[in-house]
């Protein structure tokens, strides 16, 4: 699965939180926010927990499917 990076961008200014800080809220590594903003895809679980520390549904998160 892909986030898609602008919807990704839009809710971390949404939520006025960096990075870092939501890679700390999500529980995961901060290298795994850098890797997955670079479109390198991630686990459905990532998503779900990134989704999750930004308060909103993983479908507003992931790229469609073309």
């Amino acid at each position: 699965m892909r986030i898609d990076n602008r919807k990704l961008e839009i809710a971390m200014a949404t939520k006025c939180i960096d990075p870092l800080a939501l890679a700390k809220k999500a529980g995961i590594a901060y290298s795994t926010i850098q890797r997955t903003a670079k479109r390198d895809g991630a686990r459905p679980s990532t998503i779900g927990k990134i989704a999750k520390a930004l308060d909103m549904p993983v479908e507003d998160l992931i790229e469609k499917e073309a």
